[in-house]
């Protein structure tokens, strides 16, 4: 067998095809098992961990209700006993319980009675206690009923006991009872288990299934006694909380992003595996096993038969390859003379690329050659006694040699000196309309500062602020020290036309979210300082129309360049 395998090439393609079907089908498998499992355990500990939240969260809530009952009943507790209320003590109980419906905004009511269930004093909202929740608490209890006779909805009830702590005994003198609106509990745990697909259901010792929520396209159809023994999804149940107990279902599939997707596409990976390596097989013979057989036994004839040809009607590489056998030495010409020919364009192709190469050196700009030209247009006007437009090109040679400087960090000094030939020319430019002036502390001075971070400022001053306005006008820039010594505060201020409300919010958002766009702008400026700063910078920038700009920031006053 091992013989038979050996000298057959298809049998060979076939048992190499069979060994990779099996490592991907066991991969698979595994994938699959591996996938399933994990979805199983995130699910687990997901409803685990909502429900830790939910039981968490109604705990505080019951003990923000507990601590409002204490406040509410603490002058029966310490000045007078239940039944010696009087309009005094009314009036201070009506109070208190005002500042506390005013800060809970859930409660609807509240009701003192008495160790014989008569109503001593009614709050808020008038309340009918229903028959089935008319009894004395020893402990603290809540539930859901209603509670209305003209609401048929259901309120949550909180009953705290009120116990005499004047004369020592501690005996319970009667209750208090709080009416509360589904909405606070509800809101709460909507909010702990929203953006998970899972549905809640709260209920109390007196009526199971009190309401179920779904969430995250869960069926509000669901029924929660089904779900707790369905395996496509996992149920827990917290213990009750004085009568109150919170059970969460959620699909095992349903909060895993693709899992049930990737199990189907490793089902679908699978078959299409075996589809295709079945396919591959059956044209491995037809296209190649049968094919090179037949080309084999040509060979062999074709000493005793030289005349015969194999006249192969395909056009892939088998029959390019018989093609050959037919026309072997016409082919083998043919080799020769692509060789050739292929050697001759390569040697073309590299001639071409050292032209483009020698007249792409030729193109290049020389900036000493610039230099020397604005030197040269410099002594010219000094000849000429043209003061004006030597001082220019001499201002212009020198915000070109700043421009090509290699680094990006300089100084406070070399900034504000660039500005300051800036300022030259914009002066010559609108002829001593707009003046720019700067104002820097002698301490910052040699501190580093990012290249080309001042003029984009001053220029959008310039051309947006006040190129636009009639009169004349001024751009002035402040540099100091921050109060906390380890910040730079700039600060760049024109007169021009400012910006309205529409334009500036966008210029703030902009501020908060640059864009990606190129140029000298803003975004290009916002986008180097989180580059070098980080998020230790801080930028304003405040606008009045017709009034003028400021803009502020805020920078460290070191730079790690990377």
């Amino acid at each position: 067998m091992i013989q038979k395998i050996h000298n057959s090439l298809l049998l060979q393609f076939v048992y190499i095809i069979l060994a990779i079907f099996f490592v991907l089908s066991v991969t698979l498998f595994i994938s699959y098992r591996y996938v399933r499992d994990t979805t199983h355990s995130y699910a687990e500990a997901l409803a685990d961990s909502l429900l830790k939240q939910a039981d968490n969260a109604l705990a505080s809530y019951e003990d923000n209700l507990k601590y409002n009952a204490e406040t509410l009943c603490r002058f029966l507790t310490v000045d007078a006993r239940i039944n010696e209320m009087d309009d005094v003590m009314e009036a201070r109980i009506s109070s208190v319980y005002t500042r506390i419906a005013l800060k809970n905004r859930e409660i609807e009511s509240a009701v003192l009675l008495d160790n014989d269930l008569n109503p001593v004093i009614t709050l808020g909202r008038p309340v009918d206690l229903p028959k089935e929740q008319t009894y004395l608490r020893k402990e603290e209890d809540m539930n859901a009923d209603i509670y209305y006779p003209d609401d048929d909805n259901y309120y949550y009830g909180f009953y705290y006991p009120i116990y005499d702590t004047v004369n020592g005994d501690s005996g319970q003198m009667g209750m208090c009872v709080f009416i509360l609106q589904p909405w606070k509990i509800d809101g709460t745990l909507h909010n702990i288990l929203n953006g998970n697909k899972a549905a809640m259901l709260i209920s109390d010792s007196n009526k199971l299934h009190l309401s179920t929520n779904t969430f995250a396209g869960m069926s509000p159809e669901v029924d929660m006694e089904e779900l707790k023994y369905d395996r496509d999804y996992i149920y827990r149940e917290g213990n009750w909380q004085n009568g109150i107990r919170i059970s969460v279902a959620l699909p095992v599939d349903g909060n895993t992003s693709g899992s049930s997707a990737i199990r189907r596409l490793v089902v679908f990976a699978f078959a299409l595996i075996f589809i295709l390596l079945s396919v591959i097989i059956v044209f491995s013979y037809y296209q190649l096993a049968r094919p090179i057989h037949a080309i084999d036994r040509f060979i062999d004839s074709s000493i005793e038969h030289p005349d015969r040809r194999l006249n192969f009607n395909r056009t892939d590489e088998i029959g390019t390859v018989a093609a050959k056998l037919d026309h072997m030495l016409d082919e083998n010409q043919r080799m020769i003379g692509e060789i050739r020919d292929g050697k001759i364009r390569l040697y073309e192709t590299e001639l071409a690329q050292q032209k483009m190469e020698i007249l792409a050196y030729r193109n290049q700009i020389n900036p000493h050659f610039l230099y020397n030209t604005l030197s040269c247009m410099r002594d010219m006007a000094l000849i000429n006694d043209q003061d004006d437009i030597a001082e220019m090109a001499m201002a212009l040679s020198d915000i070109f040699r700043y421009a090509v400087k290699a680094s990006n960090i300089v100084t406070v000094r070399d900034e504000v000196s660039y500005i300051t030939k800036y300022a030259r020319i914009i002066d010559y430019r609108f002829v001593g309309k707009i003046s720019i002036s700067t104002n820097v502390e002698e301490e910052v001075l040699d501190l580093p500062m990012i290249r080309f971070f001042l003029q984009p400022l001053v220029e959008n001053s310039v051309f947006h602020g006040l190129e636009r306005k009639m009169e004349p006008g001024f751009v002035k820039v402040r540099i100091g020290r921050n109060s906390d010594n380890n910040k730079v505060d700039i600060v760049v201020e024109d007169d021009g036309c400012g910006m309205d409300e529409e334009t500036l919010e966008k210029l703030r958002n902009k501020a908060v979210s640059p864009g990606d766009e190129g140029g000298i702008g803003l975004s290009n400026i916002l986008q180097r300082l989180r580059l070098f700063y980080g998020d230790e910078y801080t930028f304003e920038v405040n606008s009045v129309v017709d009034k003028g700009t400021v803009i502020r920031l805020s920078v460290p006053d070191h730079i790690i360049e990377s």
